[in-house]
């Protein structure tokens, strides 16, 4: 699996940000002098109304297209993808596809970026409501929830980029400038030590008014990931079961079998499931997910991002079991007696008896071309597929500016993160009441049957359960690759890696095998005309103009020459043979080699 980030690559350029708002230039005394509209922190902190209005501050968070980090929507869908889910339609060619994976390529920079952006507005926080003339316990309470929210920057960072700057003060343009790493585990003690402080004085809720404000709960939450990351397993089982025994918080049950389509619409951020959330406001463009998830079709959306066909198989029959066991599973017609939540999370094309994803009285339609009635089809779609989870089809219009949330903390992943942490700590303890409590009441939810202890009796096959529910489970909420990571999947397991240059970046590796598939001229203009709506002398000049860029591409990175079969170990022609037995005959080799 391909590691997106440089985890060692925060560039002092990220941390700029940290003293340019705070740094003062003077040449003459009238540019010394402050207009008297100027807000400054010298004016600002006068009572506890100013330190509202800056702890109100703190919980906004960046949107838009070059705003991503581990709390916006887009972001949290780009960590997903990296883990496998999916991609980027509008960016694939150039940013998986060509290995493009530096930490300043536009998509990735902006993680550490905004991240460092979002703790300098914290560190000013802190800096400044000491000496806030207002009430002691407040000071104290509120700092808490800063802290907290530090924390969940600086756990990301050092989780994807290991030894990173940990700035806790605002920052002079001369210390960013000069600021060091510090490793992952002091990171991590500071982290911890934070949200330790914060469970004790946080507290487990807020009136309905101050909705959205970070609890112990969502303390506890996030400690678990930070437990589970290091893998702490007895400390992740223990803070986790505090939450469980809270009972606070519960699944989602209030819309029956919609629940959990309904659970990611507008509302859902005020469920009893929800441990934290970014809230949106309307008309306030706080939020621009719809404008990403949307068909084209319906109200400007873009509909860019691409579930792989690997994630839409891993969600299960309606008997429960997998497209592997399931005896109710047609290859011929594999949307039909599905899991619920494959309804509820992605856009699925036609195809046999399954007539299509309705949304809004329109069944959309990938393979109609771009910007018909009924497709989602703006940029190429190779499998047909695109997510649906938060698509609310009460949003007619405006799409940037709707009341929307981002889900960050649910009680779905504290039940699956229980169950982990007891499985890898005490096997022993895994009976059926702790699947009952757990696995099996995300299950229910959805209408699938319960798993049975017999049908998981060791350690391993409750490993593999817990793993295949969390990603149906919770995909699309920034988690899957925060699990391949801990999970050692890519190091460990088999996987496919997609790109032009990968052969030559795994050549020094002798457990990779290396396939080349390409096709007939006819055959692939045909697919051409039929996919961007093009005529066949417009489907030859795209790619021709297409081959030439990857050629240029390949030749330059790897200093190989494009095409020469001696780079891999397979070739093989999908025009001769059929994607059916192009797939069968590299299985066959997976097996062998």
């Amino acid at each position: 699996m391909k590691k997106i980030y440089h985890r060692s690559g925060i560039t002092k350029a990220c941390l700029l940000t940290l003293a340019l708002s705070f740094s003062a230039m003077s040449c003459t005394d009238l540019l010394d002098k402050e207009p008297p509209s100027a807000i400054s922190d010298g004016s600002f902190w006068t009572g506890e109304g100013d330190a509202m209005l800056a702890l109100t501050g703190c919980y906004r968070f960046q949107t838009g297209w070059s705003h991503d980090d581990f709390a916006t929507p887009q972001g949290l869908l780009y960590l997903d993808f990296a883990g496998g889910n999916g991609t980027e339609k509008e960016n694939f060619s150039t940013l998986m596809a060509s290995s493009n994976t530096a930490a300043t390529n536009s998509n990735l920079y902006w993680f550490s970026a905004n991240a460092y952006t979002q703790i300098a507005k914290y560190n000013t926080f802190l800096d400044n409501i000491g000496n806030c003339p207002m009430d002691d316990v407040k000071k104290v309470a509120w700092s808490s929830e800063v802290k907290c929210l530090r924390a969940y920057f600086l756990f990301n960072l050092a989780f994807y980029y290991k030894d990173v700057p940990m700035p806790l003060t605002t920052l002079s343009v001369e210390e960013a400038n000069s600021i060091s790493q510090t490793s992952q585990a002091d990171v991590y003690t500071q982290v911890e030590n934070d949200l330790k402080d914060a469970i004790d004085i946080l507290p487990p809720e807020y009136p309905s008014e101050e909705y959205g404000r970070f609890t112990r709960g969502a303390a506890k939450t996030l400690l678990s990931r930070l437990y589970l990351a290091q893998e702490r397993w007895d400390d992740a089982a223990k803070i986790l079961k505090e939450v469980i025994d809270s009972e606070i918080y519960e699944l989602d049950r209030r819309n029956g079998e919609e629940s959990y389509d309904k659970l990611f619409q507008i509302g859902g951020e005020h469920s009893p499931e929800m441990i934290f959330c970014i809230m949106g406001v309307k008309d306030m463009y706080t939020n621009s997910r719809y404008q990403y998830l949307y068909p084209e079709a319906a109200y400007g959306g873009w509909h860019q991002f691409a579930p792989y066909n690997e994630l839409v198989k891993e969600y299960f029959c309606i008997d429960g079991k997998d497209i592997k066991t399931s005896e109710v599973y047609d290859e011929n017609d594999p949307y039909v007696n599905r899991d619920l939540r494959l309804y509820a999370s992605i856009f699925l094309p036609p195809l046999g008896s399954y007539s299509g994803t309705k949304y809004n009285d329109i069944i959309y339609d990938c393979f109609k071309g771009a910007n018909t009635a009924d497709s989602y089809n703006k940029f190429t779609l190779f499998n047909g597929y695109c997510p649906k989870k938060g698509c609310d089809p009460s949003i007619i219009n405006n799409l940037g500016s709707t009341p929307t949330y981002t889900p960050i903390m649910r009680y779905a992943e504290v039940l699956l993160s229980y169950l982990e942490a007891l499985n890898e700590s005490q096997p022993s303890t895994i009976d059926q009441n702790i699947l009952d409590l757990t696995i099996n009441d995300i299950r229910n939810r959805v209408k699938l049957t319960d798993i049975k202890k017999a049908d998981v009796p060791t350690q391993e096959l409750v490993r593999e359960a817990i793993r295949k529910e969390r990603r149906v489970e919770l995909a699309f909420e920034g988690l899957r690759y925060y699990d391949v990571l801990r999970w050692e999947i890519a190091e460990k397991e088999p996987c496919v890696m997609i790109g032009r240059n990968t052969d030559f970046i795994l050549k020094d590796r002798d457990d990779v095998l290396n396939v080349f598939i390409h096709g007939d001229m006819p055959e692939k203009i045909k697919r051409i005309c039929k996919l961007y709506n093009v005529t066949e002398d417009g489907a030859v000049k795209l790619i021709k103009d297409t081959d030439k860029r990857r050629r240029i591409n390949y030749n330059f990175y790897t200093e190989q020459k494009w095409g020469m079969a001696s780079n891999y170990t397979l070739s093989l022609n999908s025009s001769q043979l059929g994607y059916a037995r192009c797939e069968k005959m590299i299985m066959g080799c997976v097996d062998i080699y």
